[in-house]
C-alpha cells in the first residue's frame, strides 16, 4: 500500500512540474517573437476581404473583355496562315502548316 501511495505522488509531482516547463517554454518563445503595433496602422476600407474580391474579380472580368475585343483567334500566339505543302499518308496535300502537324503530317512551306 504504501508503495501505491509513493508511486502516485511520484506520478502526480512529475505531472505538475512538466506542465510548467511547458508553459515557461512557450512563455521564452513569444517574448522572441516580433510584436507588430496596430494602434499606428489605420483601417484601410478596400482592404477588407469582400471590397478586395471584389475589386479582384472586376479587374480579371475587365481583362477579359479587353481581350475578347481585341483577339483575332482563340491561339495564345499568332498564328501562321500561310500555305504549306503537307506530306500525308503517302499523298500531297495543301493546307496551313498548323492543319497538317495535327493530322500527322510533314509540312513544307508553299506560299508566304
Amino acid at each position: 500500500m504504501a508503495g501505491i501511495l509513493r508511486t502516485l505522488a511520484l506520478a502526480v509531482c512529475l505531472a505538475t512540474a512538466s506542465g510548467c516547463m511547458v508553459i515557461e517554454e512557450m512563455d521564452a518563445a513569444a517574448a522572441k517573437m516580433p510584436v507588430k503595433d496596430k494602434g499606428d496602422a489605420k483601417p484601410d476600407p478596400a482592404a477588407s476581404g469582400a471590397a478586395a474580391a471584389t475589386a479582384q474579380k472586376s479587374a480579371v472580368l475587365e481583362n477579359a473583355q479587353r481581350w475578347w475585343q481585341e483577339a483575332t483567334s482563340l491561339a495564345p500566339a499568332e498564328m501562321d496562315s500561310g500555305i504549306a505543302r503537307c506530306q500525308l499518308d503517302g499523298s500531297v496535300q495543301f493546307m496551313s502548316r498548323d492543319d497538317c502537324l495535327s493530322r500527322g503530317g510533314r509540312p513544307e512551306r508553299a506560299s508566304g
